[in-house]
């Protein structure tokens, strides 16, 4: 028989003298007899994030040669990257941003994130499709408006300034550039403070919590034990990683980021490390129902940053690449923006990974989650707005069918996120404003 565990048990513990609790992700004694449900019968929530990078796509180059379902269709040369994901792969091609292209790289990103034309002298006229399902899906976890995150803190000239996530009219979410400030937040203290970061210096969180995890372990069956072994494995391995940045005036000298992680660069600076870190802590916030809405900006909107990681030098990318301003000529531009789009994909790719890795209910965390991926731009030297990029990753508990190339012919592009919504439960019957309102979902997607 298998022992039942309510969905917000905790390991508690202390650090220095104050109570600490570590989130659990969903063990099969948490859920019904088929893993479909919680054990009291309420169904299973599934998780959404909304996954942005700057600059756009060249449709020539990230548009699939074949639409269709499963082996009917594969991989283009910019989506190879994301190609062991393509169970989970949806892409959505041929849409236009319908909204007029008043603002570049701002009208776009504003029509694909809320359905609307972007503010005069602002940012959006309405709440991001993330904001728009966090009442429905979210309002009893910790973070009840989400998690928001970045990797790039480059500016964009002003483009929609660097925040994808907006609950209204200039009030966005902005993103936490911090792997070390997120880990901190992530683990509760005894009433509703977050913890100290110099505690986590002193003290091992499992040391903290490993009397109450050794008298749960031998409650559990053979399959939970592993899912709580495997847990506890990736929070030690998440804090050795991060504790080199958490610094504490009563630790000492603080360890250099810059000499134990070589690779990682500092906050706010483009590297696979640190998509790693950001992974590994947005799947365990997603895994432990800490949240259920996310948002990941990997470069802002017409992002001027380098990406050297990629091979392309510290130069703009927006510029070098996405205009094909390099002095090294156009073909050089435009083979460096294509191997840049696909270094971006592969970032991508590390939150996948982690997501289909993590086991969840009778699945994996990518069964269970939606990711929403677009850009700020279609094709980047024109700031062209048709056959924009969007992909939706992930089959959402069962929603969205995944492993599908579904082209459109010029619709808008605001149907995708109705489509999000409407599988999700919103009882919305539109989506946006004005010519970027839509009604109509996209049923060839839906499972």
């Amino acid at each position: 028989m298998t022992f039942k565990l309510h969905r917000r048990t905790m390991l508690r513990g202390l650090i220095g003298g104050t109570a600490i609790a570590l989130p659990l992700p969903r063990l099969l004694g948490m859920l019904d007899g088929n893993g479909t449900a919680l054990a009291d019968g309420s169904p299973l929530r599934p998780r959404y994030l909304t996954w942005f990078f700057g600059n756009g796509a060249d449709p020539a180059h990230w548009v699939p040669a074949a639409t269709g379902i499963g082996d009917a269709w594969a991989p283009s040369a910019a989506l190879m990257p994301l190609a062991e994901f393509k169970p989970w792969l949806t892409v959505c091609s041929g849409f236009n941003v319908v909204v007029p292209a008043i603002y570049a790289h701002k009208s776009a990103p504003a029509a694909v994130l809320t359905g609307a034309q972007a503010m005069q002298g602002g940012d959006v006229q309405l709440p991001s499709i993330d904001q728009l399902l966090a009442p429905i899906m979210n309002a009893d976890t910790a973070f009840p408006s989400g998690l928001h995150v970045g990797i790039s803190n480059v500016t964009g000239a002003g483009a929609l300034d660097f925040n994808i996530s907006f609950s209204g009219p200039n009030a966005p979410n902005p993103p936490n550039y911090s792997p070390a400030a997120l880990f901190a937040s992530l683990f509760a203290l005894s009433g509703s403070l977050e913890p100290d970061p110099s505690l986590f210096r002193r003290k091992k969180l499992l040391d903290a919590v490993s009397a109450d995890a050794a008298e749960l372990r031998v409650k559990l069956g053979a399959e939970d034990k592993e899912r709580l072994d495997r847990h506890l494995d990736g929070v030690d391995q998440l804090q050795t990683q991060i504790d080199a940045t958490i610094t504490g005036a009563d630790c000492g000298m603080p360890i250099d980021p810059d000499v134990a992680y070589p690779d990682r660069g500092a906050d706010g600076e483009i590297t696979r490390a640190r998509c790693q870190a950001f992974a590994d802590l947005l799947v365990f916030a997603l895994s432990c129902e800490l949240t259920r809405v996310a948002t990941q900006v990997f470069s802002c909107a017409a992002c001027h940053a380098g990406y050297p990681e990629a091979g392309l030098g510290n130069v703009t990318f927006h510029e070098d690449f996405g205009h094909r301003l390099s002095p090294m000529g156009v073909d050089y531009g435009t083979n460096g923006f294509h191997t840049g789009v696909e270094y971006t994909m592969s970032c991508l790719a590390e939150l996948l990974q982690r997501m289909r890795d993590t086991p969840d209910g009778a699945g994996n965390l990518l069964d269970n989650s939606l990711v929403y991926v677009t850009s700020c731009v279609g094709l980047p030297w024109d700031h062209r707005m048709d056959d924009f990029p969007m992909l939706l990753v992930g089959k959402a508990g069962g929603l969205f069918r995944g492993d599908i190339h579904h082209r459109a012919a010029g619709d808008s592009t605001s149907r995708v996120p109705f489509t999000v919504m409407k599988a999700f439960g919103s009882p919305a019957a539109t989506f946006g404003d004005a010519e970027g309102m839509t009604g109509d979902a996209i049923p060839e997607i839906l499972a």
